[in-house]
Formats: C-alpha cells, structure tokens, sequence
C-alpha cells in the first residue's frame, strides 16, 4: 500500500508539471520574439544594419565622425594615439575604446532599429492583424565573438503579447578592439609596439603596421577567418630629420 501511494503521488506530480508547461506555452505564452514567428523579420532587419554598422565603424576605429586622420592608400585611418611634439609618446584621444565602439554602435542602430520596428508593424497591419505598439528601447554590447542588440519592444499582435528581443551577429571586433587597446598602451607609454609579439599572442589575427616619413604609424588589424578588418594611426615618439639615433 506505501508503494502504491508514492507512485500515485509521483504520477500526480508529473500531472502537474505538464500541465503547468503546456499552460505556459499555449496559453500565456512567452514574452520574447521567436524564430518563425510573424514578425521575425523584424531580427532580420536589425540585424543586416548591425552588421553594415560593425563594417563602418571597423574602418573608423569606432568612431562617428571620423575628422582627424590620416591618408594611407586611399583609406583614412583615424589618429587614436598622437603628439605633435618630438622626443615624446602620444597622448591617447580615446581612452575608452571599447565603451566608445559600443556607443559608435548604438548611435549608428538608433534610427535603423526604429525603422525595422515600423516597416514590421506595418506589415502585420497590411496582413490583417490587429497590432498594438508601446515605446522601443534597446541596448547594443560588443563581446567576445558577437555583437548583440537587446531591445524592448512592448507589441500585441491579435492575442500574442512580445516584450523582449535579442539579435546578435558573429563578429571579432571585441577581440580587435582589446588588440588595438593593448597597442595604444604601448604606444603612449614606449612609443613604439612589438607586432611580431602581438601576431604569436593572437594567432587568428594578423597585425599589420607600417611607419609613415612624418612619424605615423598605421595599423591594420585583420581577423585571419572572418576578414574583418579594424585600422587606426598612431604618431609618437617623433626624431627630427637627420636625428641620427
């Protein structure tokens, strides 16, 4: 009788539990987007201006507004490390460089996150579907191997209720970022970096650095798998012309 009446107690516990899953799922429902819902395309969306986002500010060292660089074959490698000054390091003009990409980034996705948002609304309401909207807001983070995007997006679609949304991408900027951090230290401290050092302690990145006439150095940092390409310039420890060292 003891047995029989703990395994009627462990059927009605996995009574239970189904029940409160199936109650879950067909009923409440989640609150986040799920792929293969009918507004997925709104990841999608978010997600190819995060990628085109990632590739502009790559180019720019992060930044928006790119005004003070210097011209290498064609291309504009922004100053993240400069003196004007001979015999002396460079002063770093991004201390942040990380919180700078992230917020680069955000800047970027600002607009474009809203016009994905509006573009899927508008289908779902060519679609027939009685569509309720709240306020956006969303966070953009660079880390290691990916970017994501989280955003709260409050939408009723007929009787669905979503509330949270995550895109992320596949990318290396985090790691080329922490790679151009630790080179402007050296930089601003020594003057000069070992690339040959940096190549061994990454093995999937490849460091490109060129020193100019003037005293500039550009660098070129270049993801070995993904192609991703991220390039600053750093002018410091500067010797007059015909110093002889």
């Amino acid at each position: 009788m003891e047995k029989r009446g703990q395994v009627t107690i462990f059927i009605l516990v996995a009574i239970l539990i189904v029940s409160s899953l199936l109650i879950f799922f067909l009923w409440a429902k989640p609150t986040y987007f799920s792929e293969g819902s009918s507004i997925s395309s709104f990841e999608g969306c978010v997600a190819d201006n995060l990628e085109e986002g990632i590739a502009m500010l790559e180019k720019n060292a992060g930044l928006i507004d790119n005004d003070f660089s210097y011209s290498y074959e064609g291309e504009e490698y922004a100053y993240l490390c400069y003196t004007n000054e001979y015999y002396k390091t460079c002063t770093v003009q991004v201390p942040f460089l990380k919180n700078n990409f992230d917020e680069g980034l955000e800047s970027f996705m600002r607009d474009k996150v809203d016009v994905c948002y509006s573009a899927s609304v508008a289908d779902l309401v060519e679609q027939g579907y009685d569509v309720v909207v709240g306020d956006v807001d969303y966070n953009v983070e660079i880390e290691p191997g990916v970017v994501r995007v989280e955003i709260e997006a409050p939408t009723s679609v007929g009787s669905n209720k979503f509330t949270r949304f995550n895109v992320e991408v596949a990318s290396p900027v985090y790691e080329m970022v922490m790679i151009a951090t630790s080179i402007l230290q050296f930089e601003s401290e020594y003057g000069d970096s070992d690339v040959a050092s940096i190549n061994l302690f990454y093995p999937d990145y490849f460091v490109n650095k060129i020193k100019r006439g003037d005293g500039t150095t550009v660098y070129s940092l270049e993801n070995k798998v993904m192609k991703n390409k991220f390039n600053f310039a750093s002018r410091s420890l500067v010797w007059p012309a015909g110093y002889d060292l």
